[in-house]
């Protein structure tokens, strides 16, 4: 009885020792069997996943679409013949030549208008001290047209012996000639002309101190063109802005303006003068308050 109770405990004992290659895991041989059932159970995908994702595809193959239309339209624009330069227009130019503005631009006839960049034209012409500003655009099917605000000569600042700077109403120096224009000539002012031509740089300006004596200067011109006075202005002495100097070479005249306040009665007193002591030289007063008072009424003193 004995021995056959132990033949059935090693019986027992040799079933569990056997290895099970469908459930155990051999580190580094075998990796654990999944279950039959898993294996045949489809992974259900979400339906709203599957609605993002035929979206997604819809919106790539959109903008395929769009970037093969763009780029044929593009290859058309840039290729046809049709948008080659016929003409070029240009507008609003007193003092430079049209001929100047195209070529400053560097905008080049029968040349596609698509293979050539408006704003770097434009920047070119704005480089030229007469230009203020310039507007460069297309008009199809082959034009170009550029629209230039020049600007304006205002008076002379002679910084060598027969040497002028021309000077805007901004303070900008436009050109450097020997020629004197027939603008007034502008003194007292601290900017070294010399210096700046001598930099070279481009839109040069005068310095900080004369730009305020620059705003009473174009007032002068403006006012003076409303009573027919600037014809006769030769100098303008901005030495002391409390007592500025006119010169009328012409009328043998020497005008003290005082501190430019009340501007337009003090033209108004110089053209009354002007008139009433025409080709007589000497000196015209409307440097005071202007009152009915000794020394403050605008008169004329004849030089003996």
């Amino acid at each position: 009885m004995k021995q056959k109770k132990k033949d059935k405990n090693k019986s027992k004992i040799k079933e569990k020792s056997k290895f099970n290659f469908d459930e155990e895991y051999i580190i580094g041989i075998s990796q654990p069997r999944q279950n039959a059932k898993s294996k045949n159970v489809k992974k259900q995908k979400n339906p709203k996943e599957k609605k993002r994702t035929t979206k997604i595809k819809k919106g790539v193959a959109r903008f395929f679409i769009i970037l093969i239309l763009f780029a044929t339209a593009a290859c058309f624009l840039c290729l046809s013949p049709i948008f080659n330069v016929q003409e070029i227009i240009v507008e609003n130019n007193n003092l430079i030549s049209s001929d100047t503005i195209i070529s400053v631009s560097q905008i080049q006839m029968y040349k596609n208008m698509f293979l050539m960049s408006n704003r770097q034209a434009e920047k070119r012409l704005e480089k030229n001290s007469y230009i203020e500003n310039a507007e460069v655009t297309r008009v199809f099917p082959n034009k170009i047209k550029i629209h230039v605000n020049e600007r304006e000569e205002m008076c002379l600042m002679e910084f060598a012996e027969g040497k002028y700077a021309v000077i805007d109403r901004k303070g900008y120096i436009l050109d450097v000639t020997s020629e004197k224009k027939n603008l007034p000539i502008l003194m007292g002012m601290e900017t070294n002309i010399d210096q700046i031509v001598n930099d070279k740089k481009e839109n040069n300006r005068l310095v900080e101190s004369d730009l305020r004596k620059i705003d009473t200067v174009d007032n002068i011109i403006d006012t003076s063109k409303n009573y027919g006075v600037y014809e006769f202005i030769t100098k303008i002495d901005m030495t002391e802005t409390t007592n500025v100097v006119l010169t009328m070479e012409k009328e043998k005249k020497t005008v003290y303006l005082g501190n430019c306040s009340q501007l337009y009665a003090r033209m108004g007193h110089i053209k009354t003068i002007l008139d009433s002591e025409k080709g007589k030289k000497g000196k015209i007063y409307v440097n005071g308050t202007l009152q009915d008072a000794p020394g403050q009424r605008a008169y004329f003193h004849e030089d003996v």
